[in-house]
Order: C-alpha cells, then sequence, then structure tokens
C-alpha cells in the first residue's frame, strides 16, 4: 500500500512527522516556567533554545588517583593532538576539553553530536576508547550536572557516607572515589559507603557501578530511602548508638525536566502536576536524610528539575520542620568556574486543573499540601543559597542542588550524644518522646496510597527514570522506565515480598582463626599489620569457603550489628580470594589473588617470593596468548619465574614502557597469575584483557573456546 504524500493529505490535516520523532516544544511548560520569573524574557528564551538542543556527551575519568592521572594523560596526549580543527559534513568541531569546573582536569565534554561520530576516523576511535574504558570501569560517562552534588559534599576518607537514592551509582562512584583518596598513603579504608536504592534491580547497578573501584568500604542496600531503618552499632569506645552518617546525599526521585535534552519523551509527558505528585515524597526522603546525618555533618539535597515544588518548596519545608537544626549553607565560592543561578524566594502553584493559586485556601478540597506554597518567611530561610544550574549556561543539563550543615541536635541519636559528651546519664523516656516524634514527622506512604499500590502504577517510580538516568548521558547503558509512565507497573505488596525471599544469601564473619585464613597468610607472606578478623563469607560459601571476601572496620561494625537483620543488604565486601577448581600441582594454599582484591592486599606483601617483575615483551605474551608457556617469555623473567612456587603469583610491569610514546606519569601495573609447571595463566576477564590489548597494542586478542575469564 502507498503512502500519501504530504501534498496529498486532506486540507487542514497535521503533516505526518517520522516515526519516533519529538516535537520539542511544549506550551504548558513554557507557560508554567515563565510565571516562575526565574529567568528574565531574554534569557528564558535563550535557555529554551538551549533544551531543545542534543546534549554533549560528557565522562569523567575514575578510579585510583594513580589510574586517573594515567589516563588523562593518555587523553591529553594520545588523542587530543590528533582531534584539532576536524571537519564532519561540512561543521567543524573542537577537540574534546576539560571541563573547568571539575577538579584536576578528570571530567570532559565532547561536543560532537553521537550521530557524527562514526563518520570521523579520530573522533569514532576516541569514542571506541571511552567505551571500553567505561566498559572496564575506568570512565563513567556521566552527565556533567550529575557530577556536582558530591563535589560539594567535601568528604573525607574517614567520612561515614549516606547516598539515599543511588542508582544507577555514578554519583555513588564519586563518593568511594572521595573516601579512597588516601590509597596512596597505603591505608586501609576508614570510611563507611552506603548506596541505598528503593528499586530491587536498580540497586543491583551499584554492586555493577562500585566493583570495579575495588572498595571494601562499601554496602549497596536496598530499602525506601524515607523508610532507611536505623540500625544500632557498637563505637570504638564500646557504646551502643544508632548509626548516622558525616556525609548524606538526597538525590531525589523527581519529574526530571532538567533532563529534556537527553530524554526527549519528557517533551509529550510534561505537565505541571508532575511535581505537585512527588513533593511530599522528597520532603520525607529529605528529612529523613537529616535525621540520619550527624551533628556537624554536612547534607546534600538535589534534583533534576526545574520545578521551585521539588526544589524550594522541599528545602523550605524541611528547614521549618528541622527547627534549626539544618542551616542552609552559601557555597558560591566552591566550584568558582560552574555557572549558576541563586535559589528562587518566591514561586507560584499551579492546580492540576492548570489554574494558579495563591494559598492553600484557594483549594479547600485538594489534597495539595500546604507546603508547595512559599513560607511567609521565606526571606530568612536564605534560599537564594540554593544553586540552580540552567542548560544555557555552560551547555548541560539542568540541575537543582542545595548543601546544608547540621548545627543543632534534631534527633534522639543527636541528642543522646550530647549529652553522652558531658558524662550525662541518658534519659530513655526522652529519647523515646524524641523517636516517636521522628516517626510523626516522617511517615511512609498513607493507608490510601498504600492500597492503590496494589493496582496503580506509582508517580514516584515513573519520575524516578530521569532523576536517575541523569548519572549516566549514554541512555542505552541504562534500562530505565520512562517519564510517562509507560514503563513496568510497580510492584505489589506481596510481589515485593517474593523479591525479598530471593535476596542474596547473608554475609557472614569468618573467625581470625579460621584455618583458611592461616594458610593464606602463610603462603603469601601477609604483614601482621592486616586484619584477621574482617573476612566475610557469604552463607551459601561458608561449607567450602569458595570466595573469601574483606570488609573495613565500619563494614564489620554493621554486620556484628543486633538490628542487622533489619537492613537488606544486596552487596558488601570486596573478594580477596577465591579456590581454585581443579589442582594438578602441589601447591601451598588452593585460594588464588583476584584482580579486584590485588590492589588492597599486596602492600601487606612481607617478602617478593610470589612476585615478579616483567617486561613489555612479556606483557604482550600475556594478553595475546592463552596460559602461555613460560619458556616463550623474556630470558630473565623465565630464569625468575623458574623460582616462584606453583599457585598464586603476581606479576608486576610499568606500563608507561608498553606505550610508544613516552608517559610522564608512571604507573606500576600488577596482575595476579596461577603458576603452573611449564605455564601461567593470567587472572584478568576477558574485558580488562582486551582493553589492554587495544589501549596498548592496538590489537585485539583472538577469543579461545577453552579460555576463562575470572568471574
Amino acid at each position: 500500500m502507498k503512502h500519501r504524500s504530504r501534498k496529498s493529505q486532506p486540507k487542514g490535516a497535521t503533516p505526518h512527522r517520522p516515526y519516533g520523532e519529538t516535537v520539542k516544544d511544549n506550551e504548558k511548560f513554557k507557560t508554567y516556567y515563565k510565571s516562575q520569573n526565574m529567568l528574565s524574557e531574554e534569557e528564558f528564551e535563550e535557555f529554551y533554545k538551549a533544551l531543545q538542543q542534543p546534549l554533549p556527551t560528557t565522562f569523567r575519568i575514575t578510579g585510583s588517583r594513580s589510574n586517573k592521572l594515567q589516563l588523562r594523560e593518555i587523553v591529553e596526549e594520545m588523542f587530543v593532538p590528533n582531534m584539532q580543527a576536524i571537519e564532519v559534513e561540512g561543521q567543524v568541531f573542537e577537540p574534546p576539553k576539560p571541563l573547568s569546573w571539575y577538579p584536576d582536569h578528570l571530567g570532559w565534554q565532547v561536543n560532537v553530536p553521537r550521530s557524527l561520530l562514526r563518520k570521523s576516523a579520530e573522533f569514532a576511535k576516541f569514542q571506541k576508547f571511552i567505551v571500553a574504558e567505561t566498559e572496564a570501569g575506568n570512565m563513567s560517562r556521566q552527565e556533567a550536572v550529575s557530577m556536582v552534588p558530591p563535589l560539594l559534599m567535601d568528604i573525607q576518607p574517614h567520612h561515614w557516607v549516606l547516598d539515599m537514592c543511588a542508582a544507577p551509582g555514578s554519583k555513588t562512584a564519586q563518593i568511594i572515589e572521595a573516601v579512597h583518596a588516601n590509597d596512596q598513603l597505603n591505608e586501609l579504608p576508614k570510611g563507611l559507603v552506603v548506596a541505598n536504592d528503593a528499586d530491587y534491580r536498580r540497586s543491583h547497578m551499584l554492586v555493577h557501578q562500585s566493583k570495579r573501584l575495588q572498595s571494601a568500604c562499601f554496602m549497596a542496600t536496598n530499602h525506601k530511602a524515607q523508610q532507611l531503618p536505623t540500625v544500632h552499632v557498637v563505637n570504638e569506645k564500646g557504646e551502643k548508638e544508632g548509626w548516622q552518617f558525616d556525609r548524606v546525599l538526597c538525590d531525589v526521585p523527581c519529574s526530571g525536566d532538567g533532563t529534556l535534552r537527553k530524554n526527549e519523551g519528557i517533551w509529550n509527558d510534561w505537565r505541571p502536576s508532575n511535581g505537585l505528585g512527588l513533593h511530599r515524597t522528597q520532603v520525607q526522603i529529605f528529612l529523613r536524610g537529616a535525621q540520619l546525618t550527624k551533628l556537624g555533618g554536612r547534607l546534600v539535597y538535589s534534583t533534576c528539575s526545574f520545578n521551585p515544588i521539588e526544589n524550594e518548596a522541599v528545602v523550605a519545608e524541611v528547614l521549618r520542620l528541622a527547627e534549626g537544626a539544618l542551616e542552609l549553607k552559601d557555597v558560591s565560592n566552591e566550584l568558582p568556574e560552574l555557572r549558576r543561578k541563586p535559589g528562587l524566594t518566591t514561586w507560584k502553584v499551579m492546580t492540576k486543573d492548570g489554574q494558579f493559586v495563591d494559598s492553600i485556601d484557594d483549594v479547600p478540597d485538594s489534597n495539595l499540601p500546604a507546603s508547595v506554597f512559599p513560607p511567609a518567611n521565606a526571606a530568612d530561610l536564605h534560599l537564594e543559597r540554593c544553586l540552580r544550574i540552567y542548560p544555557h549556561q555552560q551547555d548541560t543539563g539542568g540541575f537543582f542542588v542545595a548543601v546544608f550543615d547540621k548545627v543543632k541536635p534534631m534527633t534522639a541519636a543527636d541528642k543522646a550524644k550530647v549529652a553522652k559528651s558531658h558524662g550525662q546519664q541518658v534519659n530513655e523516656q526522652e529519647v523515646e518522646a524524641a523517636e516517636a516524634k521522628e516517626e510523626n514527622l516522617v511517615k511512609s506512604v498513607s493507608k490510601e496510597e498504600e492500597e492503590e499500590e496494589e493496582d496503580q502504577e506509582s508517580p514516584k517510580e515513573e519520575a524516578a527514570t530521569p532523576a536517575a538516568a541523569a548519572d549516566d548521558n549514554n541512555a542505552e547503558a541504562i534500562p530505565a522506565k520512562r517519564a510517562s509512565g509507560s514503563g513496568p507497573k510497580r510492584e505489589s505488596k506481596r510481589q515485593r515480598k517474593d523479591v525479598r525471599q530471593r535476596q542474596e544469601a547473608p554475609f557472614e564473619l569468618m573467625a581470625p582463626d579460621n584455618p583458611d585464613v592461616d594458610e593464606i597468610a602463610k603462603c603469601y607472606d601477609l604483614s601482621t599489620e592486616f586484619p584477621r578478623d574482617q573476612y566475610i563469607l557469604r552463607s551459601e560459601d561458608v561449607a567450602k569457603n569458595r570466595n573469601l571476601y574483606f570488609v573495613s572496620k565500619p563494614v564489620k561494625m554493621v554486620l556484628e550489628s543486633p538490628d542487622k537483620d533489619r537492613l537488606h543488604i544486596v552487596n558488601t565486601g570486596l573478594r580477596l580470594f577465591s579456590r581454585q577448581g581443579s589442582l594438578q600441582d602441589e601447591i601451598e594454599s588452593p585460594f588464588r589473588l583476584t584482580t579486584d582484591g590485588l590492589p588492597l592486599i599486596e602492600k601487606y606483601f612481607t617478602t617478593e617470593r610470589r612476585i615478579v617483575d616483567i617486561t613489555d615483551k612479556d606483557l604482550r605474551v600475556l594478553l595475546l596468548e592463552h596460559m602461555p608457556k613460560i619458556e616463550t617469555f623474556d630470558p630473565e623473567t623465565q630464569k625468575k619465574m623458574d623460582k616462584l612456587a606453583s599457585g598464586g603469583c603476581i606479576l608486576r610491569i610499568d606500563l608507561a614502557q608498553a606505550f610508544d610514546k613516552p608517559l610522564k606519569t608512571t604507573l606500576s601495573m600488577s596482575m595476579p597469575i596461577w603458576k603452573g609447571k611449564s605455564s601461567v595463566n593470567l587472572l584478568i576477564n576477558k574485558v580488562d584483557k582486551r582493553l589492554l590489548c587495544q589501549r596498548i597494542y592496538g590489537v585485539t586478542p583472538e577469543p579461545k573456546k577453552a579460555e576463562k575469564s575470572e568471574a
């Protein structure tokens, strides 16, 4: 059947658009935001035009500091010089450039549209490099404005940090890196990072994001953020106390119109009521985050929305409920090259019917909360200290950030700690009264809403997509639901219960005198400074001890908590050792080293009897051949390997010597192997093996059917 041409369409008919094409225009959006007076008339047009343009690709170099610096040098010295003034389809594009406000040139932007990347050999090569490094966990394709909140948290290595709505985990990765800032000093992690998400499946993204960062102080949990349970831990003084955090990030679910440049579906689905439906939930999550923040700690609230109902109105309501315990900070001097606008001190409220109203009295029969309206004391709250980031200012998405310090006691835990610090006895009745007040402030969904959850889609779940997806500007990388509600139905209570019953096996601490711990310490000549009481197992591994994990002291404190069962832990621990399956040689220990745990454990080797330095030639053999014979290595390396005992060993190489162009940054890379009588097996996964070959030698190793990669 032939399609009509546009000329043959009936008079007055709407012209057909190509399937899937989005009209980037929404009159309701313009009417609503123009009325907020957040920008001048002239600047609003500039803002609106920017929203209609594609979002640039941005990425962040991740991992340990030494790895970051080397990757940055590869980008700066090997790619950027070859990408000057490249012309594609008659248009000249500038090379990738660092984000001026991101520290140490570790955040980058590529302005070439994705549709044109492959039409330039140099840009295509760079794109392939980014994809490979992202797959290996060395880069994160993260929207630029999404990088801002963790930078304003002022995270130190000893801090306990909570990311309340964390999936897919790009911000969590930034937090982990900040806690590990002292890794170059050979220090075990002293901090704790708890990354939580309400969606069970999305919480597993956190595990994927964090795994490559090799952190023993990370824990992923699955709870509604506003219902995060209080877990009591025993502190260094031997006192039992409810856990609280030095830093808390509330990057809450939102309507997500700040992501219009990336999530084009929002153009069709946007309506003023989207923000109204999320306001209560955002207040609840933010308030729970404030309760879990230590006295003297810092709390950051953020959304990827322009809507003041989700932003300044939420901030104002939580400041009211906190009764002076929170102070909105002026961070105008931080990230000075980041362009931003001040928060709004007044705004207009539009009902679901599209009518502007001035107060709750104008809509007496609605479920609209009074807190969506500007408070009478707005001037005293310093709402202008909030950050509003608009897309036309630095070619980004839109974002809202507010930073707070907790300056006065707010919760039972706060008051109990203050009393104990002054040597006072804690009055349990007062504590219980304070806890009851907290329960009243942070409510779960109402009974009516709870019943509706059984059969209806949840606005929170639908809207969570843009907010979370803002963490990654590669849309295909995240299996997200559309903001329009076209995604799956919300799980019923019975379905959620079934998911919980399928949860991961519990984690069990190993006894420090476990025979396997003794055997490993002896085999690998581990220093007595390496803790023996921080090994854990999944309960499914207890009988065979197949995989031994290691956790930081704070994670151990949580696992020892009498309230541990209240906490749904999705994952924790850094895998240090795995039991080798088939053993044919006489060996000291069947446990092999893992790539995840090697950076942590290697510095505790007291001898080098299981360590060999190799050459560039040896590295090429290892990467291109499957289980190469020892006789294929450099003669000097062969002599060293002949002296090694069979079993788990480490090969080291300065990667700088492997590149044709010398690098300023030297990086000694260590790789675990399993040494047999006549051959060695490199224990890195296929992705890393392929990546190293591509990065250093420009070739891809041929896949071997018999090849086994480390799980």
